[in-house]
């Protein structure tokens, strides 16, 4: 009886010294930031993406708002489809899709939910009825 107890608080007390360990080592290892405002031409788009907060944290829903303009005139894309794909680069996480609905003025915003701290591609797709989908790239570090 007295060898179980034993072993289970040697479990916990490992577990504890586990968990302090990798907090610390999470604090000192540096993260790359992630740009305030992020842009990259795909197609006939001028993309801008923005995190908020910035960084994200892991315990709460980030906004990601995507300003998708075209490249020529500068014009606000309105009403196209877009949704966000987001995976993290170093762990295979599996794909989160979220739609970003129309704000208007060529603005979409959407919700996610970054489930672990590290490096998180996040993919914009854009379609427009009668021209080819874009996808533009974005990397984004969660905390």
């Amino acid at each position: 009886m007295r060898r179980g107890l034993l072993a289970v608080a040697l479990g916990i007390s490992f577990l504890i010294l586990m968990t302090w360990l990798g907090t610390i080592v999470a604090n000192i290892v540096p993260h790359r930031a992630t740009a305030q405002m992020q842009s990259a031409q795909v197609g006939p788009y001028s993309v801008t993406l923005q995190v908020n907060p910035n960084p994200p944290f892991i315990t709460q829903p980030a906004t990601l708002s995507v300003q998708v303009l075209f490249s020529a005139s500068q014009q606000p894309v309105t009403g196209a489809t877009v949704v966000l794909e987001s995976n993290m680069e170093t762990m295979d996480m599996g794909t989160e899709r979220a739609p970003a609905p129309d704000q208007g003025k060529g603005i979409y915003r959407a919700s996610v939910q970054f489930s672990m701290s590290g490096f998180w591609k996040v993919q914009v797709l854009i379609s427009r009825p009668g021209t080819p989908p874009a996808r533009a790239a974005f990397y984004v570090t969660a905390q």
